[in-house]
């Protein structure tokens, strides 16, 4: 593919350049940075620029191998024989004068790249030609080299403005990839870049072009991600090595170590390669040290230097290491829970003596930290040493966290191991019920495993787990009031374990959520975080997932900004961390808040990437939800295509086990009927909605379906959605119901109050709607001032959702002559508007031809035009001509 290398982040040292340019007393601008991060890129920039504007243009760069040739840089721009003169200051004015020749009667700009490489003679003419004023001199310098003085002397003397080229913020990464690969590129993939190349954009470039090569860098239904390890190709070894130049064999030994290990405490680090090795080597910044509680653990100073020296070891220098780091460890006492899993994984790859224990504690410690690659080869390891059940069900988990099911259910069979404990019966019945659940979608045999075991495990702790998995399992079931039956008693009663309070709490603050009960499930989240804080650093997975849990109530309690702030923060944090099991969820978070809030274009782009990961990793079954969001964001957007693929994903993935779900699918069906102008089997599709999640006692998604079929003008469900209201606790219901009622009073006033308090509740596109109607109401009052207010209103709210359209939004603006259409002319004047037949408008409308003609006869009459094509303009929507 052809890469598009965009001139991204650059904007103010851009401005600080232009403005020089055109300032009459500046002489020219130094561009001084690191190697690689955009000087000659900002430079050529310029010169484009000014020969834009008219200038004359010319470059000139310094290498190492003139730089003992006098005028050596500028020998292709002077005369046949002096290119090879001394530097006497005839041939400086010589060469001065060509120069000049060469600009004519118009400005002239000269760059000069790599200004620290000149030979003094080229440097002299590049001074001489800024202080007379010659030239305009742009010249780009690498920052800690030695510059000759006739250029330092450009900035020191006030003749040139120094810029100091910065490295690219994370952002401008995430955007500049965007632009290059000409798509959206994973949050995880553009962070993971940038802490590789940070923000140098030769690096950047390299590290694409790899990736691509290699196939690690991949495009799928719209989102770039990288998967799998960074890899070094040829040229950024290069950049590399001249970085580790001068190393003696101990540095180079001691790099490698550090390579392979990291991050190593430095008492392990010290005590392999000597603390002398370890002082030079942070003296000459190649180490990292980062504080760890009371250790201090070290790293490479970039990731790159440690991939080259990965890439650089055979299979038995490895080997070798790795034992060595194996005894230093143990020999610390290995006093922290991952010490085990280090120790235990580096014998295994020293290919040494490895104890069964340690293995086990390591595969669980992997477990618990979602390194499931790892956990599948340490329990693996443990199988093959003899270990019995407990490395099984590792094994299995493992497996099934990967997408790998049949190999999982190979692992962990389909009954309960003979003589089983309690805790591995439960570890099995989990673990197990999951498989046959999500990765096969059989709801029945998942089930018997959960009866099975709970027949063998005696009341207590480990019962208490399986209810919390059977509650869960209820809820993706779409049974939420089996889920809370199951549940419920856990929740009343006093655990010893912080586990059972942890995962009691993640079943059951959803159910009481989608029940209508936020403020109880709000509470829980609250009283659960108190276990949360000392299982963080043991079981840092179950924390995200209860505060992910709270999130999804602060949605169902219509409190959209919190709920966002919630997963910004939890989103940067497990990108930060890595922690992929949880990406997915928290993506479908943030795009579910920027959803809930209008904001239809971020809405998609953090639906999709949603989709992404769980196309990679879904144990839960949630890539149908996401792809239903997606699908309802494109469709508020306009794009119908896009939605259409959605919902068509959606309907292949829909795993039969998984129903909780299914009135958002309809949901998402209702808005991309809308988005092809369809506004009755939109508001029948609503209703539909609201009816699938009655049938499943999901009263929040009843209360959400319910209010966008008002939204889309359905008059029937305003005293259902008002009694649905008072039973839910949500700080949007009363609104809703105020905003249901207004709309069918046609109370102006009464939607100018709603359309306020939208807005204070988050919810902008909810204001802009109601604004439009207040002024439609307003204008049909007689009341233009206050029309004109609202219409104000609208406009303000609806800036902020980004080219969101409802059908409320649609009508605010339609040309006046449309405004007199009932709604029902309205939706057949946008059909024909989309070029189809009136045959076509009479099936889905389930009208004749006949009445469909004569609807189009009236609403030609009224608007006074001849025809359909005159229809399209008048509706702003895009013609498509019939065929």
């Amino acid at each position: 593919m052809t890469l598009r290398w965009g001139f991204v982040g650059r904007g103010e040292e851009f401005e600080l350049l232009r403005a020089a340019l055109t300032d009459v007393d500046s002489r020219g601008a130094v561009l001084s940075g690191a190697p690689g991060v955009g000087k000659t890129r900002l430079a050529t920039e310029l010169l484009e620029f000014a020969a834009n504007q008219g200038w004359t243009t010319q470059w000139a760069v310094g290498t190492r191998t003139v730089a003992g040739v006098p005028f050596g840089a500028f020998a292709h721009l002077l005369p046949p024989g002096d290119e090879t003169a001394t530097s006497s200051p005839e041939v400086l004015r010589r060469a001065r004068d060509e120069l000049r020749r060469r600009g004519g009667d118009r400005p002239f700009v000269l760059g000069v790249d790599d200004a620290h490489l000149l030979d003094d003679a080229s440097a002299r003419l590049t001074h001489l030609l800024a202080a007379g004023a010659h030239a305009f001199v742009v010249a780009t310098v690498r920052r800690g080299e030695r510059t000759p003085d006739a250029i330092s002397a450009l900035w020191q003397d006030g003749l040139a403005e120094r810029v100091e080229v910065q490295a690219l913020s994370r952002m401008e990464v995430g955007h500049l990839l965007d632009i290059v690969l000409g798509g959206q590129v994973d949050t995880a993939t553009w962070h993971r870049l940038w802490d590789v190349s940070g923000g140098n954009v030769l690096l950047l470039h390299e590290l694409v072009l790899i990736g691509l090569e290699r196939g690690s860098l991949t495009e799928r239904v719209g989102v770039w991600s990288w998967v799998g390890e960074l890899a070094c190709g040829d040229r950024l070894t290069e950049l590399v090595e001249e970085r580790l130049v001068g190393l003696d064999q101990q540095q180079h030994t001691a790099l490698e170590v550090l390579a392979l290990g990291e991050p190593l405490p430095s008492s392990v680090f010290g005590s392999v390669v000597g603390s002398r090795v370890v002082q030079e080597l942070h003296r000459r910044g190649l180490l990292t040290v980062l504080p760890q509680g009371r250790r201090h653990t070290l790293r490479l100073a970039h990731p790159l230097y440690a991939e080259m020296m990965r890439a650089g070891l055979g299979g038995m220098r490895r080997r070798t290491i790795y034992r060595l780091l194996a005894d230093a460890l143990a020999a610390t006492g290995m006093h922290r829970r991952e010490d085990a899993l280090r120790a235990s994984l580096w014998r295994l790859e020293g290919g040494g003596p490895n104890d069964v224990t340690m293995l086990m504690a390591g595969a669980q410690w992997a477990r618990a930290m979602s390194e499931h690659r790892l956990a599948e080869r340490l329990a693996r390891a443990a199988v093959d040493e003899g270990c019995g059940a407990d490395a099984w069900i590792v094994l299995a988990n493992a497996l099934y966290r990967q997408g790998r099911y049949g190999e999982a259910l190979l692992a962990v069979g389909d009954r309960l191991p003979p003589d089983a404990g309690d805790a591995v019966a439960v570890e099995w019945a989990i673990t197990a019920s999951s498989i046959f659940f999500w990765g096969r979608g059989d709801a029945d045999r998942a089930e018997e495993i959960m009866q099975q075991a709970e027949q063998a495990v005696a009341p207590g702790a480990d019962h208490d787990l399986l209810a919390a998995h059977r509650a869960t399992l209820a809820f993706f079931h779409g049974r939420p009031a089996d889920a809370l039956f199951a549940v419920e008693p856990v929740l009343t009663r006093t655990s010893p374990s912080d586990e059972v309070v942890m995962r009691a709490r993640i079943a059951a603050v959803p159910v009481l959520s989608v029940r209508g009960r936020s403020d109880a499930a709000l509470q829980l989240a609250d009283e659960g975080m108190q276990a949360g804080v000392r299982l963080m650093d043991e079981r840092p997975l179950l924390v995200s997932e209860l505060l992910a849990m709270q999130a999804m109530a602060c949605w169902m309690a219509g409190r959209y900004r919190q709920m966002e702030d919630m997963a910004t923060a939890a989103y940067q944090h497990v990108v930060a961390e890595k922690a992929h099991d949880l990406r997915g969820l928290w993506a479908m978070l943030l795009g579910r808040a920027a959803l809930a809030a209008g904001r239809a274009a971020t809405a998609r782009r953090r639906l999709r990437e949603a989709c992404a990961l769980f196309r990679q990793q879904d144990p839960r079954g949630l890539l149908p939800w996401a792809l239903s969001s997606v699908a309802r964001a494109a469709a508020l957007l306009g794009d119908v295509e896009d939605a259409q693929r959605a919902l068509a994903e959606q309907h292949r993935s829909q795993l039969p086990a998984v129903r909780v779900f299914e009135s958002e699918a309809v949901l998402a069906q209702a808005w991309t009927a809308v988005a092809q102008g369809e506004h009755s089997a939109a508001r029948s599709l609503a209703c539909r909605a609201a009816d699938v999640a009655a049938a499943a006692g999901l009263r929040s998604a009843e209360l959400d379906a319910l209010h966008d079929a008002v939204r889309l003008g359905e008059t029937r469900v305003q005293a259902r959605l008002a009694a649905l209201a008072a039973e839910v606790d949500s700080v949007l219901a009363p609104v809703l119901v105020d905003h249901a009622a207004a709309l069918a009073a046609g109370d102006a006033d009464a939607l100018d109050r709603c359309a306020a308090r939208f807005a204070e509740l988050g919810a902008p596109l909810l204001a802009a709607e109601a604004a439009a109607e207040a002024a439609e109401k307003h204008h049909r009052s007689g009341h233009p001032a206050a029309r004109l207010a609202a219409q104000e209103r609208s406009r303000t709210w609806a800036s902020i959702c980004e080219g969101a359209q409802t059908p409320s939004l649609r009508r605010a603006g339609v040309s006046s002559t449309l405004e007199t259409l009932t709604a029902r002319e309205l939706e057949i004047a946008e059909l024909a508007a989309r070029g189809l037949p009136k045959r076509e408008i009479a099936d889905r409308l389930v009208l004749s031809v006949r009445t469909v003609g004569n609807h189009l006869n009236h609403i030609y009459a009224k608007a006074g035009i001849s025809g359909r094509a005159e229809l399209a303009p008048l509706l702003g929507v895009d013609a498509v001509p019939l065929g």
